[in-house]
């Protein structure tokens, strides 16, 4: 750098500096041409100013928009949404509640498709966290209906199992043919784990949940293959005259709690579900369990260690909420919809102290772009 600053410098005083006096015997150096410039280039056009929204004005109807679409007034939701601001679709009550919440709990389909095709949000949260799919699924559930959620306690090292899992799946099959309110999930034990080999589907969790139902509900040693009935109830797994003796007294009572669980869309392609309760408790918890039916695997250590077993409800992942009443919370899973797999994800509202089963709801998980939809 210093080198060439020095020989620019020397160049300035060998071509002279400003209008001084050149040397008489240097001739006058070259003219270099210069190209004239040309036109400063134009600024870019400036975006135009947004025109401000017009809203459009006229009378408002005397029917509330929430009571139109509670009798399917389609008529008069028309005259709400061509006078009111844009979003007024989603306008909420006191209650947090849209007009597709209405429109969903008085069943009325036309008026739904309306308030969809002019932008309803179908996944509106009300004050207690419900969707109107929600609404309708609630009241379908209602409290008078039935039900029998039976939890297997199993582990694919316990050489008693295996006809205890086909006890459950053959119960599966039985509700689904009746179409009969009895969902079943299988809890994988962790305390047959050791050594160099561990059930694929066993944690800690699961077996502390058992304990918990000797130490509140029943007395004696847990085991496996052990069977509970809403909680009530608990047989030898495998033992099928006290498995249906159990799920046919209590579907004999009626549910205490309205719960739902729906599928909904998730931006990062994993499970979620929406899960309500509704109705009267306190010291309860709202529990989601992603159960997988199918499975086929050879076991390579345990006592069934060289066995191919098939299982169904198979408890993938577990989560559970204290609540202090009616509410709808959203559970996410790691795991992702795959129409190869069968998946379903079973919600139920569980007292604390008792163990007792207030009620309970199951969806079927689906891989689609959207996993529900409009009213049918």
């Amino acid at each position: 750098m210093e080198r060439f600053l020095s020989t620019l410098f020397a160049t300035a005083l060998l071509t002279g500096y400003g209008s001084g006096e050149r040397a008489s015997n240097t001739s006058p150096p070259e003219t270099i041409p210069v190209e004239e410039p040309g036109p400063e280039p134009k600024p870019p056009p400036s975006a135009p100013e947004p025109e401000p929204i017009q809203y459009p004005t006229g009378p408002v109807p005397d029917v509330d928009i929430h009571q139109a679409a509670a009798d399917g007034d389609i008529e008069t939701v028309r005259q709400h949404l061509a006078v009111q601001a844009p979003g007024y679709v989603d306008t909420p009550n006191e209650s947090g509640w849209t007009p597709l919440h209405f429109s969903y709990a008085k069943g009325q389909t036309e008026m739904s498709r309306h308030l969809l095709d002019n932008g309803a949000n179908y996944e509106a949260r009300n004050k207690l966290g419900q969707a109107p799919a929600d609404i309708l699924l609630l009241k379908k559930n209602h409290q008078n209906s039935p039900f029998a959620l039976v939890e297997l306690f199993t582990s694919e090292s316990c050489s008693s199992c295996p006809p205890a899992e086909r006890l459950t799946s053959e119960i599966r099959r039985m509700a689904l043919a009746k179409r009969l309110r009895i969902y079943c999930v299988s809890f994988h034990v962790d305390y047959f784990d050791g050594g160099s080999w561990t059930d694929g589907f066993s944690d800690a969790g699961y077996s502390a949940r058992q304990r918990a139902y000797e130490f509140k509900r029943f007395s004696g040693l847990y085991y496996t293959p052990q069977m509970i009935v809403n909680g009530e109830y608990q047989t030898l797994g495998h033992n099928r005259a006290n498995a249906y003796g159990a799920i046919n007294r209590v579907l004999k009572k009626p549910a205490k709690v309205n719960v739902s669980v729906r599928q909904v869309k998730d931006e990062d392609g994993v499970i979620a579900v929406n899960a309500c309760a509704l109705g009267k408790f306190e010291n309860a918890a709202l529990c989601v369990a992603l159960v997988e039916n199918g499975i086929r695997r050879k076991i390579t250590g345990g006592e069934n260690k060289g066995r191919t077993l098939s299982m169904d409800n198979i408890v993938l992942d577990f989560q559970y909420l204290e609540i202090p009443g009616a509410t709808g919370i959203e559970f996410r899973f790691a795991e992702k919809p795959d129409a190869k797999r069968n998946m379903s994800v079973v919600a139920f509202v569980q007292q604390i102290d008792s163990m007792s089963i207030l009620g309970a709801h199951a969806t079927p998980i689906r891989a689609l772009g959207q996993a529900s939809g409009p009213m049918q």
